[in-house]
């Protein structure tokens, strides 16, 4: 029973994506003590985020349906909400069906409503809609300050901030990126939307990003030329219908090098051939072994993974629902889509629109057409192509290094050394409970990250499947941990790390 008198737990989360609004729906349910829940979100509805706001219809989940429920310990919440919100519902009992974002949007937003109504009268939450823009820490607690002057007090401050749109190209020339024609966030929609329907539209990034954005293009009445250049060129997988497999790898062996996780890999797709299973099946046996997998790489064969296997990995293991894989092919056989191969070396303004630079080796050549009067020069077998676009939109996967992120929000961070980037730039630097580590190499008491904020100590931690048991553990650890009483710092002074920078830290 929780104690009347007992001061409330002020907990702050920012960001009310899937993982904030999770996180405060956890809250929530498990609170057992007097909790105050503060939930800070930029856009106008909580529980969309950046990845279930799309209005388009066009944009499916890249999960199944039954991979889809917001609780662990309840795998068929999320169907049994369809079923409930949709009597002509086509979901089988099976749950292999990729419904839309903009549904499963609906539906995170009303588990959050429903946890609020259910809380017990000694935990409350406030929805506040604001850019948080400044942290601050000392002896009594966390401040917080919003671009509009709000501040925020909390005793602990959760940051859900997802992603961040991807870097400016390093070649670009100057003001590129300053242009109306460069589309530096993929998911403006308005600038999207304000294609010339006749251009040539170069897109960066072949992956799921590229995807979306090539079906809003599509679904807008697009009718130039959409060329999608990355370094492979690599496409992702469609999804099949799967079915049960156990993978061969020993959990108390564990791999330690890729080349191992590669063999035991292949090992269980032969071994799911010989059973008539499609390789899925073997890949998604591995999910349950991710972070373990992770956890026992030695750091410089995580940087192997990275520089090698990453493209690979993730084409196979973020598919595409098979509605929206026919779409893609669709639009490459009429030739309204071309998937090229190559290194972009230079973006550079004209008159009319952005031109850039590519250059294909010889391994990148295989199935790639290219005009003869976009072809600038012939290097050796490979070869330096020219596109002249009207618009060019920037999909090549959101902004990992928080060194390069300007937002206000991380920059307070790192500058005053309450946190720093992690060691392989994939996020910022915490502990496996998500405390955030500062410049100084201290797991804090008081600041922690959740989701792709935070997959540095995981690798695997973007989708439902896995941000749904980061949330559920981690509401468990903040409504029970002790409250720390002080801090190292005197009150409203942020700590700072000897002779920390803003460009200096990590």
């Amino acid at each position: 029973m929780p104690i009347p008198h007992m001061p409330a737990r002020r907990i702050a989360i920012v960001g009310a994506g899937f993982t904030g609004s999770m996180l405060a729906a956890h809250l929530l349910r498990c609170a057992d003590t007097p909790t105050s829940i503060t939930l800070i979100e930029r856009a106008p509805t909580p529980g969309v985020g950046l990845a279930y706001s799309t209005p388009s219809s066009a944009h499916l989940l890249n999960v199944r349906a039954y991979n889809m429920s917001a609780f662990p310990d309840d795998p068929k919440h999320f169907l049994r909400w369809l079923w409930a919100h949709d009597e002509d519902s086509t979901v089988p009992p099976s749950g292999h069906a990729f419904v839309s974002r903009a549904v499963y949007g609906a539906y995170v937003r009303d588990v959050l409503a429903q946890a609020e109504a259910a809380a017990p009268p000694h935990v409350t939450l406030r929805i506040l809609q604001g850019e948080a823009v400044r942290v601050a820490e000392g002896g009594d607690g966390v401040r917080l300050r919003l671009s509009n002057g709000m501040a925020v007090a909390a005793d602990a401050l959760a940051l859900c901030v997802g992603h961040f749109p991807p870097a400016p190209p390093a070649v670009a020339a100057e003001g590129v990126a300053d242009s109306p024609r460069f589309i530096g966030d993929p998911w403006d929609h308005a600038a999207v939307a304000a294609i010339d329907p006749e251009a040539t539209v170069l897109v960066l990034g072949t992956g799921l990003t590229m995807v979306d954005t090539v079906l809003t293009l599509e679904n807008q009445g697009h009718r130039g030329r959409i060329v999608a250049v990355s370094r492979r060129g690599l496409l992702p997988h469609r999804h099949e219908e799967t079915r049960p497999f156990k993978s061969f790898l020993c959990p108390d062996v564990m791999p330690r090098t890729v080349l191992d996780v590669l063999i035991a890999l292949k090992a269980d797709v032969r071994r799911a051939a010989a059973e008539g299973l499609d390789w899925r099946s073997a890949f998604d046996a591995l999910r349950p072994y991710h972070h373990r997998i992770w956890q026992f790489l030695p750091p410089e064969e995580r940087r192997r993974f990275l520089r090698h296997a990453r493209p690979f990995w993730e084409i196979h293991r973020h598919r595409v629902a098979p509605e929206v894989a026919w779409r893609i092919d669709a639009a490459r056989r009429k030739g309204r889509l071309e998937v090229r191969a190559g290194r972009l070396r230079a973006l550079d303004l004209t008159d009319d629109g952005i031109e850039a630079l590519v250059e294909a080796p010889p391994s990148r050549l295989r199935g790639l057409t290219v005009a003869p009067e976009e072809i600038v020069a012939v290097q050796g077998r490979g070869l330096a192509w020219r596109v002249r676009a009207g618009a060019v939109i920037n999909a090549a996967g959101p902004a990992c290094d928080y060194s390069r992120v300007r937002h206000p929000l991380v920059r307070s961070l790192l500058d005053q050394g309450l946190a720093r980037p992690d060691a392989l730039r994939l996020g910022l630097d915490v502990t496996e409970d998500g405390a955030v580590i500062d410049a100084r190499g201290s797991a804090s008491e008081r600041l922690f990250a959740f989701g792709p904020v935070a997959k540095a100590p995981f690798w695997e931690m973007t989708a439902v499947p896995e941000l749904r048991s980061q949330c559920a553990r981690a509401a468990q650890r903040l409504a029970q941990a002790p409250l720390p009483t002080r801090s190292l710092t005197a009150p409203g002074r942020p700590r700072r790390s000897p002779g920390a920078g803003s460009a200096r830290v990590g």
